[in-house]
């Protein structure tokens, strides 16, 4: 199997188109195969058991009419008289009473009357095997221990002469003293006329004893020999057809205890099975080369479109993002193939957009720089630096120097995120240095969570804003105070810088939503962050101005929480 869907696509969807229309076939063709033998069985089965039922009534019916006969003739005082004298002078009545009881049955079984010796002296049709039966053994010697009729069949010393295949006695009576018999003998001739008319000439007919010894067969089964054959099978628990070519019906009888078999042959010989099964064979191969063909072509036209993608993703894989995939048609492939040209045409934007983003975050942070480095800075820093160190000899020169220090110390590292904690002590140095450059007219106050101080920020991000309210807030006034707060809302860092100075003029704030630059020395430092903040964070975490309502500017900067891993021991 792991080799099988290691296989190319190809190969798996021509095989898969080869099981879905084989497999089907085969089983619909194995079924119908099974289900019309099986019903083709059951059909002959039920006609052969209605055949056989119509057997067994019909012999019931003739013994049990044959049964009927005896008892009248048993039962006829004459009849008792005639044969308990012997005399013959009673023949012509003994003759009318038998053939007047035995008339209906004249031309289907033959009846007589013996005497208490076994001597026949009276009969419906002559037998040739003598006129004289044993009554120490056999058939008269069980009637007369019986009250009933018994029935054998024709053992081989031949009691009922040639031609007799079964017979029936019972005792005749005078009082507990036997005096005759009346016998009943079944003949070859008699069973035919029975049978011929219910079976045809593919058929035969068995009739067996209740020991399962051949009383009857029919012309196509005499010499066979298969009471022998069927009795050791049946012992042998073993099916009576034995595998070949007939069926075989039983029903066992009711008077006699005799056993009806009926032979059929078999709907479907084993050579038609064959054949039936060499054309489905065949059909089968025919119904899988038209398959294969036909899975072939269409894994074909299938493959075609997914090579041609594949091609094309071998392109962009190799760096060409101008590959494209020619649609064909409107089907799902040629849906893929539009899907697959728009995501290239995509990557192809997005490229072009990152690399317009980062010339754009390297620019701005250039200027970011200029603007926190600019050389009017620099110069007016350096210059109260030296007149404060010349004319007041005062150690606030000490302390512009290391602010100074601390605040190009942090410019040039490569780190681009720091610690909230670090950005407000570097905030602390430059508001430090512009405290004493103006002479303490503005107050800085810090209102910040212990639990933000380790959330990472873009590095020197408060400093422009800081110093947008300084020269921009409080040029030319008396005095003001810069709040600068932090908390956390909604999993997210929120940082507030707000001033009470004379805020931002609505040319600015409008040039300033518009993302129009400004000129030099005019709100440089606000852009530079919004854009930073911008690329790092996406286009929706820039600056918001808050209003104030008043005279001042708050500015809002909201940001991702997130903390700069500690090393596990």
């Amino acid at each position: 199997m792991r080799d099988f869907l290691n296989r190319s696509f190809r190969t798996k969807l021509l095989v898969s188109f080869l099981l879905i229309g084989m497999v089907p076939l085969l089983l619909c063709t194995v079924l119908m195969l099974g289900i019309f033998q099986s019903s083709l069985h059951r059909s002959v089965a039920d006609t052969a058991q209605t055949q056989l039922d119509a057997l067994c009534g019909d012999l019931d019916g003739l013994l049990d009419a044959c049964a009927q006969v005896m008892d009248r003739l048993r039962s006829s005082g004459r009849v008792r008289s005639a044969l308990d004298s012997g005399h013959t002078d009673m023949a012509q009545d003994i003759y009318s009473i038998l053939y007047d009881t035995a008339s209906p049955l004249l031309n289907d079984a033959a009846f007589s009357l013996l005497d208490a010796g076994g001597s026949r002296l009276y009969a419906t049709a002559s037998l040739s095997g003598g006129g004289c039966l044993s009554v120490d053994w056999g058939l008269l010697k069980a009637a007369r221990r019986s009250p009933d009729i018994v029935y054998r069949d024709v053992d081989d010393f031949g009691q009922g002469g040639a031609g007799s295949l079964l017979q029936a006695a019972c005792a005749v009576r005078e009082g507990e003293r036997v005096v005759g018999y009346v016998v009943l003998d079944l003949t070859q001739r008699h069973f035919e006329r029975l049978f011929e008319k219910r079976t045809g000439s593919a058929g035969g007919v068995l009739v067996l004893d209740a020991f399962w010894d051949e009383v009857y067969a029919s012309a196509s089964l005499r010499d066979a020999g298969l009471a022998p054959v069927l009795r050791e099978r049946l012992l042998a628990g073993l099916a009576l057809d034995g595998g070949g070519e007939y069926s075989y019906y039983v029903r066992p009888g009711g008077a006699g205890g005799l056993c009806l078999i009926l032979q059929q042959p078999k709907p479907l010989a084993g050579w038609v099975m064959r054949l039936l099964y060499l054309v489905a064979g065949v059909a089968i191969l025919l119904c899988l080369g038209l398959c294969a063909a036909v899975s072939m072509g269409m894994s074909r036209q299938l493959f075609a479109p997914i090579r041609a993608l594949n091609s094309a993703m071998e392109e962009v894989e190799g760096g060409n993002l101008d590959a494209r995939v020619e649609p064909r048609g409107a089907d799902e492939m040629a849906q893929l193939a539009g899907r697959f040209n728009r995501m290239t045409r995509r990557l192809e934007e997005n490229l072009e957009q990152s690399l317009r983003q980062q010339r754009e975050l390297n620019d701005a942070q250039i200027r970011m720089m200029q603007a926190q480095l600019n050389p009017h800075f620099l110069y007016n820093t350096l210059d109260t630096v030296k007149w404060l160190g010349k004319i007041h000899q005062v150690p606030e020169v000490a302390t512009i120097s290391a602010d100074l220090a601390d605040i190009l110390r942090s410019s040039i590292t490569n780190d681009e995120f720091v610690p909230l904690e670090q950005e407000l002590r570097l905030l602390d140095r430059y508001v430090e240095i512009q405290r004493i450059r103006f002479s303490g007219t503005f107050q800085l106050r810090t209102q910040v969570d212990d639990g933000l101080l380790d959330v990472l920020v873009p590095k020197l991000m408060l400093q422009p804003l800081v110093e947008n309210a300084i020269i921009h807030g409080f040029e030319d006034s008396d005095g003001g105070e810069i709040v600068v707060s932090a908390r956390e809302e909604l999993g997210r860092l929120l940082i507030t810088v707000s001033d009470d100075g004379r805020g931002m003029s609505e040319e600015s704030l409008r040039n300033f939503q518009a993302q129009i630059l400004p000129g030099p020395g005019r709100h440089l430092g606000l852009h530079n962050v919004d854009a930073i903040l911008r690329l790092h964070y996406g286009p929706d975490n820039g600056l918001r101005f808050v209003p104030t309502g008043g005279r001042g500017t708050c500015v809002r900067i909201t940001l991702p929480i997130t903390r700069r891993e500690v090393p596990s021991c």
